[in-house]
C-alpha cells in the first residue's frame, strides 16, 4: 500500500509539473518561462522537475505522449465498431481532430509544433515512427489492403508515413491560422475527399510525367 500511495502522489506531481508547464507555456511562451516557474505554479519543488524531466522540452515529449495514449484507447474501444478500414479511419481522424481541438487546445498545438521546429536534429517526437499515431494508421490500411479496399503497390508503412505527413498539414493550417476553421469537419473532409481517394486501387497505371528540362 506504502508503495501504491507513492506511486500516486508520483504521478500526481509529475502530472502537476506537466499541466503547469503547457499552461504557463501558453500564457507566456516557452522561452520566457523558466523551470523554478513551473515548479512554483505546481506547488513542488524544483528539484522534483528534474526527477521526471530533463529540460523544459521534455514537457513538450510529455504531452505528445499523452496525446497518443488517448489515440490507442479510442482504437482499442471503439475499433470494433467499424468493419471496414475506410471506416475506421475516418473515425479515429474524428476522434484525433476532436481532441486536438477540445482538450489540446489551438494555443497548446502551436506551442508543441513550434518546438518541435526548434528543436535542433531530425529525430523528433512529431515524426517519431514509434508513436502509437502511427502503428494505428499503420494498422488499418494493413487491413485495408488485406480486404481489397486499398492498393498495394506501395507498403502499408510508406502509405502510413504519407498519410500522417498529410494530416499534419491540416493540424499546421489550424495553427497559422489560429483555429479560423472547424479543425473536425475540415480534417473528416480532407480525409474523405482526398487521402482515401489516394489509398484507392487506382483504375489505371500512373505514368511519371517525361522531363523535358
Amino acid at each position: 500500500m506504502a508503495k501504491n500511495q507513492r506511486q500516486k502522489r508520483a504521478e500526481e506531481t509529475k502530472t502537476a509539473i506537466l499541466e503547469s508547464g503547457l499552461r504557463l507555456f501558453e500564457e507566456r511562451g516557452f522561452d520566457s518561462v523558466t523551470v523554478e516557474e513551473i515548479t512554483r505554479d505546481a506547488g513542488v519543488a524544483k528539484g522534483s522537475f528534474y526527477t521526471y524531466f530533463s529540460t523544459k522540452s521534455d514537457i513538450i515529449v510529455a504531452e505528445f505522449w499523452n496525446i497518443d495514449r488517448y489515440y490507442q484507447e479510442y482504437a482499442t474501444r471503439n475499433f470494433r465498431r467499424y468493419p471496414t478500414a475506410t471506416e475506421r479511419l475516418l473515425a479515429f481522424t474524428r476522434a484525433q481532430m476532436r481532441f486536438v481541438r477540445d482538450t489540446v487546445g489551438n494555443a497548446n498545438l502551436r506551442i508543441l509544433y513550434a518546438n518541435q521546429i526548434m528543436e535542433s536534429g531530425s529525430d523528433k517526437i512529431i515524426v517519431n515512427r514509434q508513436r502509437k499515431w502511427y502503428s494505428i494508421v499503420q494498422s488499418v490500411i494493413e487491413m485495408g489492403q488485406e480486404s481489397g479496399e486499398f492498393r498495394t503497390d506501395l507498403s502499408a508503412e510508406r502509405m502510413a508515413q504519407l498519410f500522417n505527413r498529410s494530416v499534419r498539414s491540416v493540424f499546421l493550417d489550424w495553427c497559422i491560422t489560429a483555429a479560423s476553421f472547424d479543425l473536425v469537419k475540415e480534417g473528416v473532409d480532407f480525409v474523405r475527399d482526398w487521402i482515401l481517394l489516394a489509398l484507392q486501387r487506382p483504375s489505371a497505371p500512373l505514368r511519371e510525367p517525361t522531363d523535358t528540362t
